[in-house]
């Protein structure tokens, strides 16, 4: 009976190089991820643009992490503004570019009907709150002098209620109109109808 020779079990020179490099590899990882203390990674470790929104948990960031000049998008538009509190250039109670500026609907027999008596009637002024901001004055038969005060309104369009009125408006200066009214039948300039007008 033949003795059989014990192989020895060893590994060959590639077989170690591979396991070496395989070892180094992983404990390679696994040492820096262990080795990482808390804080050790700064700023200056960081390459650019490397922090991205996805990658910061929600609520991570707070006030007092914030720069004390840092703005929001949205708030530098705001910032850049030439002022917040106007709209369309203009402060609360001017009046706005292309805007409607004026307008009243008044019947002109509740008026007071004596030549140049000026009446102060209800209405919408862009250019002006105060109680009597619009009036209307009887300039003669028919014919009606309507001012919006501090309005530079230069374009107006009149209507007129009923079947038989007729009405037109006419600029005599920015932000005031003389406005005529006759009956459509005779063209007979007339007293007491009543008409609107908006001004721009």
């Amino acid at each position: 009976m033949k003795k059989i020779k014990k192989r020895s079990l060893r590994p060959t020179p590639a077989l170690v190089v591979a396991f070496v490099a395989l070892f180094a590899a992983m404990g390679g990882v696994g040492y820096s991820a262990v080795k990482l203390t808390p804080n050790s990674v700064k700023t200056k470790n960081l390459k650019p643009a490397a922090v991205t929104t996805n990658k910061i948990a929600d609520g991570a960031v707070t006030t007092p992490k914030l720069a004390p000049d840092a703005v929001a998008p949205n708030a530098v538009n705001a910032m850049n503004a030439a002022n917040a509190a106007k709209l369309g250039g203009a402060a609360p109670g001017e009046c706005q570019t292309g805007w409607l500026k004026a307008s009243l609907t008044v019947n002109t027999a509740n008026i007071v009907q004596d030549i140049g008596t000026v009446n102060t009637v209800p209405g919408f002024d862009c250019a002006s709150k105060a109680a009597d901001a619009v009036t209307i004055t009887h300039e003669a038969v028919g014919q009606y002098d309507v001012t919006f005060a501090g309005n530079d309104a230069d374009i107006a369009i009149s209507s007129s209620a009923g079947a038989n009125a007729v009405t037109a408006a006419t600029e005599l200066e920015p932000g005031s109109f003389l406005v005529k009214t006759w009956r459509n039948s005779d063209a007979t300039f007339t007293d007491g109808i009543t008409f609107s007008l908006i001004a721009y």
